[in-house]
């Protein structure tokens, strides 16, 4: 940001902390009231506000404009997904501001920790990515107000189902199920192979002049690299026009997608269930070996895990005497018989009437049968 930008933004607020590369402003009661896109025409990149009371937005400003043919993006720009243009230049903003009630999502503590995730769409979509578009789409046409079983959704694009790590907590900050994007996946193509995107830049870089080269370079030096960079993707996919990102229609409404996505939800929570029981399996296992192999030490050597016992209980906790009780009790299976029952329940008394206020401990002993 320029000093100039700096000053502007310190006009927006009294009270908020103001720097280069963020300005932040936390209200307990009360809002902001200053320009927020004037923020974004005046050097910020993305804006997020959040309040408890139900607002959730996003915004981004995109210099160089959208990186699309108005017949790509018109088809995502819909309800409360917004595209404002600047009256100078080719820049614009793109808004997301989903309608919800105050209580009806989830309360979010540190809504800044979304920002990443905000840049990252931006990113996204300066590199003529069409999935941050339908994402946001998705997230505009579920909100509380406009959703509607039959709406449509636009192309598809590809490689979809590979976004669900980086869109997902955005997905979920505005309430939406990341799963959902696993379904709208399904009959969409793959991403677009990265060798095929470099041999359509190599084609493009060849066919410039020196001069136009120079312009570009010169260009990348004096202005905002990640500008020039959006303007001349934008310029490779107009020299060739199949180089853009690959997309299909497949026709489905919204109702359809999230039916899809309540099955594909049961089948991972089917999925997680089954690994976690495995898992529980494995390590129920992995104990009753080690538990068969101390009872054979302690069948030599009563007395050692008898003081073991007495040191947990020492230890106070009661986790140690969970774990005395239940070194008893395993003392009691190795050695066996009346024997066994003997020396454990003796020194269990013991114990109880060492530290007779200890009643955890005389709990955890009476569940293992030691103590009467």
């Amino acid at each position: 940001m320029t000093d100039r930008d700096l000053a502007y933004a310190r006009k927006q607020s009294s009270r908020a902390e103001i720097t280069r590369w963020y300005f932040e402003n936390e209200y307990y009661f009360g809002d902001f009231h200053g320009d927020a896109n004037g923020l974004l025409r005046h050097g910020y990149d993305v804006h997020l506000h959040y309040a408890n009371f139900g607002v959730r937005k996003i915004a981004i400003h995109l210099p160089a404009g959208l990186p699309f043919p108005k017949a790509v993006w018109s088809h995502y720009i819909a309800g409360e997904l917004t595209w404002k243009q600047e009256s100078k230049g080719k820049g614009g903003i793109l808004t997301l501001e989903p309608i919800h009630e105050s209580g009806e999502l989830e309360e979010v503590w540190s809504p800044g920790e979304y920002l990443d995730e905000v840049v990252e769409i931006r990113t996204r979509l300066l590199a003529g990515d069409t999935r941050a578009l339908y994402l946001l789409w998705l997230c505009a046409v579920l909100d509380n107000q406009s959703t509607s079983p039959d709406i449509i959704e636009p192309p598809v694009p590809g490689g979809l189902a590979e976004c669900l790590g980086p869109f997902g907590p955005v997905m979920e900050f505005f309430g939406l199920d990341p799963v959902i994007l696993l379904a709208a996946a399904e009959g969409a193509p793959p991403s677009p192979v990265q060798e095929d995107h470099q041999q359509c830049c190599d084609a493009w870089i060849d066919a410039l002049s020196q001069p136009e080269s120079k312009r570009l370079l010169r260009k990348l030096l004096a202005e905002d690299a990640a500008v020039v960079k959006s303007e001349m993707l934008a310029a490779i996919r107009v020299f060739a026009p199949n180089s853009g990102w690959p997309n299909v229609t497949l026709g489905r409404t919204i109702g359809e997608l999230l039916e899809r996505t309540v099955v594909l939800r049961a089948e991972q929570e089917a999925k997680e269930r089954e690994k976690r029981e495995a898992a529980a399996r494995r390590k129920a296992l992995k104990q009753e070996r080690e538990r068969q192999d101390r009872m054979k030490q302690m069948v030599n050597a009563p007395q050692k895990w008898l003081r073991e016992a007495d040191k947990l209980v020492d230890a106070r906790g009661t986790q140690n005497y969970k774990a005395a009780a239940e070194i008893l009790a395993d003392l009691r299976d190795a050695v066996g018989g009346d024997e066994g029952a003997q020396i454990t329940c003796r020194h269990a008394a013991h114990l109880a009437k060492k530290h007779p206020t200890l009643t955890h401990l005389k709990s955890s002993l009476r569940k293992r049968g030691l103590l009467q």
